[in-house]
């Protein structure tokens, strides 16, 4: 039976989930900001309603972000940290690839184009093909300014998208900056902790495997024009 932690600090609330084999379990604290005074609480809190020490634990999957820049290096430091004191494998997940896997949970397999709001006019932008459930990247995550010249990837082209995330409220914008019209947009669902440990598992069983040290804040850029052609 796979039993596996999970961190998501890259919002406003702090969220631990745990995985049992097929049984999920969720702990939340909605308190703003709070995650570096939950965060240990909760896990203790969720390995006792498990009947689990940390040292049986799989593995601990942690969301680097997008998101909450203090929040998620308190969710990574202590993903680290408890995987240094037992030698337990950290996987990192990015909170766009969350997205995507949240939408082909509820919508089904396809391509899905993530947008979360940064600093306006930016945005974060993923680009996902999910097949099996599993989403697979298209392109490099990116930033995108929707009021700027922007050179159009060709990855991102004659695919019928479906558009999730906050990011949308600027849809118009950010489809003329891209070069392209969604098929459809899907606001909601936001991903739920099933959906966090679903996609750990999943990278779990990844050919590739990313030592515990090198699971870092995901700090996204503008595109790769060198690459993207």
């Amino acid at each position: 039976m796979m039993k596996i932690l999970a961190i998501d600090t890259s919002r406003f609330e702090t969220r631990v989930g745990l995985k049992l084999g097929s049984t999920f379990i969720e702990k939340i604290c909605a308190e703003k900001m709070r995650a570096s005074q939950e965060l240990l609480s909760l896990i203790k809190g969720i390995l006792e309603e498990g009947d689990l020490a940390i040292s049986q634990v799989d593995a601990i999957g942690v969301v680097t972000g997008p998101g909450s820049f203090t929040g998620v290096r308190i969710g990574i430091a202590v993903a680290q940290g408890l995987s240094a004191s037992t030698s337990t494998p950290v996987v990192g997940v990015s909170t766009m690839a969350l997205y995507a896997k949240s939408g082909c949970a509820k919508l089904g397999d396809g391509h899905f184009l993530v947008s979360l709001l940064a600093k306006s006019p930016d945005v974060y932008l993923g680009a996902y093909h999910c097949a099996s459930g599993k989403p697979n990247l298209v392109c490099d995550e990116f930033v995108l300014n929707y009021t700027a010249n922007f050179q159009p990837l060709h990855q991102l082209l004659d695919k019928k998208w479906t558009g999730l995330g906050d990011g949308w409220s600027e849809r118009v914008p950010i489809e003329n900056a891209l070069g392209l019209q969604l098929n459809s947009i899907a606001m909601k669902p936001k991903p739920t902790i099933k959906d966090l440990l679903d996609l750990c598992s999943d990278n779990l069983q990844a050919p590739k495997k990313i030592p515990h040290h090198l699971v870092l804040p995901n700090y996204i850029k503008e595109p790769n024009y060198s690459e993207a052609k």
